[in-house]
């Protein structure tokens, strides 16, 4: 079994609880900027100098940027290590928020968007990678949700006080109150986030891109359902919970304040998630099913989108807008946990990387479908399709119990979705190994099992093996699909 200490590059453990904490922070002061857009633009797009014929466009674009950055990016951090990428990101998160603040035309703001895809490229990776250096699998779900909580606490201060200070100051004044608290994450991670990347395949790398080829294949499946959460949450309704509340409250005749009624509701989005999260991270530990756990999650938001589509009055927005939170909280730290599973430890940063572009795709397409959709047919037209959507993520979730996200019968008793050892590939130097004894998915030794051994982690590039990877004792050697 895993350490729950993971060892670092330099010998020492990273302290899990401070390094969650310092992730939720960082991450949470990094995103001020943009979800301050996504609360006020849709309701004072005059003031940012758009058209509202351009929402879809600046609250998406930084994520078509991102579909090419998160996969570099993974690599970058396999790379690299962890520390150096991160903090880069949270400058380039600096610079996105000053860039909101001197825009005053669709095309600085523009700019200022993809620079935030690079930033958030490597916030997001890196979160990451990092959340699966500093777990084991006994514990992943439960230390993912514990971040999603934390990060979400932070995630309702913003958007409750965001909706108030736009209301209250202005546009252009509340994006000057947090360009400087968004630079003050990257002082908290300078001072708190050490280096968490496991000593093993450091000394030997493969090819810049060969990891994209070694990744299991049975990773495609998380990602399919992340990229349909993705579309219907963030995307979808993100994009247009604005225009849905202004025509709620009109038809009611109701006088409101817009931005601040948007993020209030936003915020208790989150609120939902930061409740929910822990609990459904360490219900996927406790049944080892991350798989299961994605399906029901998946299933509440079927109902959420089935509340907004065919219900009347804010009631209704409320109770949809809630029931998709808890829907996403539930299936998101399941999700993560499942990939990580699949994933060797020389090959998170790529495995991470791939599974963002996934959620990132849907989250690009998302606001653009939402938004056309809803300006021809309507908003209710936008959120029936959120709900099929949504629905096929269910299927897929749970067809995906086949594909790593669940225990087999008879195999152990390991947590869901460990990597199975399939037969050894042809290795270079060194006999023995074989499969470990423990729980399913726990890496086999490397040549004479004991303590002075070490196990071997091949990349297959083309007809023949090349550039192996050497672990420390007790990390895990991954025969790769060919």
């Amino acid at each position: 079994m895993e350490r729950r200490a993971r060892s670092r590059g330099d010998g020492s453990a990273p302290p899990r609880a401070a390094t969650v904490v310092a992730l939720a922070a960082t991450t949470s002061l990094a995103l001020l900027g943009d979800l301050m857009l996504y609360t006020a633009l849709p309701v004072h797009y005059e003031a940012a100098g758009i058209p509202v014929a351009a929402l879809g466009v600046i609250l998406s674009v930084h994520r078509f940027i991102r579909l090419a950055a998160n996969p570099l990016g993974g690599l970058v951090y396999d790379r690299l290590g962890r520390r150096r990428p991160f903090l880069a990101g949270l400058g380039l998160a600096s610079l996105a928020t000053l860039g909101y603040l001197l825009a005053g035309s669709f095309w600085p703001l523009l700019a200022a968007r993809l620079v935030w895809g690079l930033a958030f490229s490597l916030i997001s990776v890196g979160t990451l990678a990092i959340l699966l250096d500093v777990t084991t699998p006994a514990d992943r779900g439960r230390t993912v949700g514990g971040y999603h909580a934390l990060a979400n606490v932070g995630r309702v201060l913003v958007f409750v006080s965001s909706g108030w200070l736009v209301d209250a100051l202005g546009y252009r004044r509340t994006l000057a109150v947090f360009v400087p608290l968004t630079a003050l994450g990257g002082v908290i991670a300078w001072g708190a986030l050490r280096e968490t990347r496991p000593a093993a395949g450091v000394a030997e790398r493969a090819p810049f891109l060969a990891g994209f080829r070694a990744l299991d294949r049975r990773l495609a499946v998380p990602a399919a359902v992340g990229f349909a959460t993705f579309f219907t949450g963030n995307g979808i309704l993100m994009a247009t919970l604005g225009l849905h509340l202004r025509l709620e409250t009109a038809a009611a005749g109701t006088l409101a304040p817009l931005a601040a009624l948007t993020g209030a509701l936003l915020a208790a989005r989150q609120a939902v998630a930061t409740v929910a999260a822990p609990v459904a991270g360490r219900l996927a530990d406790r049944l080892g099913d991350r798989a299961a756990v994605a399906a029901a999650g998946a299933a509440i938001g079927v109902a959420g989108f089935a509340a907004l589509a065919a219900g009347r009055g804010l009631g209704a927005v409320v109770a949809g807008v809630l029931l998709v939170a808890l829907g996403e909280s539930v299936l998101l730290p399941a999700l993560t946990a499942w990939a990580g599973d699949l994933t060797p430890p020389a090959l998170r940063g790529a495995a991470m990387g791939g599974l963002a572009a996934a959620n990132d795709l849907g989250g690009a397409t998302g606001p653009l479908v939402g938004i056309a959709l809803a300006g021809s047919a309507g908003l209710r037209a936008a959120y029936g399709l959120a709900a099929l959507v949504a629905l096929a993520a269910l299927a897929l979730a749970w067809l995906g119990r086949a594909a790593g996200g669940a225990p087999a019968g008879g195999r152990g008793g390991g947590p869901a979705g460990e990597a199975r050892p399939p037969p050894s590939p042809p290795r270079r130097g060194g006999a023995g190994g074989g499969r470990a004894g423990g729980p399913r998915g726990e890496w086999g030794r490397g040549p004479g099992g004991g303590p002075g051994g070490s196990s071997r982690f091949v990349l297959k590039s083309g007809p023949r093996f090349v550039n192996p990877v050497i672990f420390p004792p007790g990390c895990a050697r991954l025969a790769t699909n060919p």
